[in-house]
């Protein structure tokens, strides 16, 4: 028997049906080049993201195969959820349980995933219930790295120490500051300096010149 879980935070609920299939595809990013007088090469690198996808039904109907923790709920249930899932902006815990029938347990999965997309289908005949195709992506935080130079009497090497501090997350309001410009609090908050057109679009300043300080920013 396998059960399949999708938690977010303090929200958990357990998929009515067990996908039939369920396809877990490794992405690539190895590199092929072409080196003069040689031909092309291949540079291998670390692997890329797991790409998960399976097909789930939303039942109408509490048949005796759907599987229940504490009460039947309806399609819409499981689609707000996906619905939240793919608004929310936030990884999602794919658990995966598996037991043979003779209640021999294999391994678990627990994988921090985000939500890529999802097809929602209603097929004739089949009145109320839901066949949702979705595509689930390994997720993977960005951090910023740090590295120092290691200097012996004979070589100079770049050695990485480790995580400094997660990504910056970008704020929903900025108050200008004394000395500010457009320019640098684009700059500060997006990464891109040019991008202070858009900064000034977003607040209806038609002179980016003129900001005060005190002044509320929408980023």
């Amino acid at each position: 028997m396998y059960r399949f879980y999708l938690k977010q935070d303090s929200d958990q609920i357990l998929l009515p049906v067990t996908p039939s299939e369920l396809s877990i595809k490794y992405g690539n990013q190895n590199e092929c080049v072409s080196v003069l007088n040689t031909g092309q090469v291949n540079i291998l690198k670390h692997r890329g993201l797991q790409e998960i996808e399976f097909t789930i039904l939303l039942p109408e109907t509490r048949w005796s195969f759907v599987q229940v923790e504490k009460s039947f709920y309806s399609p819409e249930y499981f689609l707000n959820y996906f619905l939240k899932f793919k608004e929310s902006q936030k990884p999602v815990h794919l658990i995966i349980f598996r037991q043979l029938a003779d209640g021999t347990e294999l391994f678990c999965g627990n994988t921090e995933v985000c939500l890529e997309e999802y097809t929602i289908l209603e097929k004739g005949g089949e009145q109320g219930d839901f066949w949702v195709n979705m595509v689930w992506k390994e997720y993977n935080e960005a951090k910023s790295i740090v590295y120092e130079w290691t200097v012996t009497e004979t070589e100079s090497t770049l050695v990485e120490t480790g995580y400094e501090r997660d990504s910056k997350d970008v704020a929903d309001t900025y108050t200008v500051q004394s000395g500010d410009t457009l320019w640098a609090i684009a700059k500060k908050e997006y990464g891109d300096g040019s991008l202070y057109m858009t900064l000034a679009n977003n607040n209806g300043i038609s002179n980016p010149d003129l900001i005060y300080p005190g002044q509320v920013l929408t980023l």
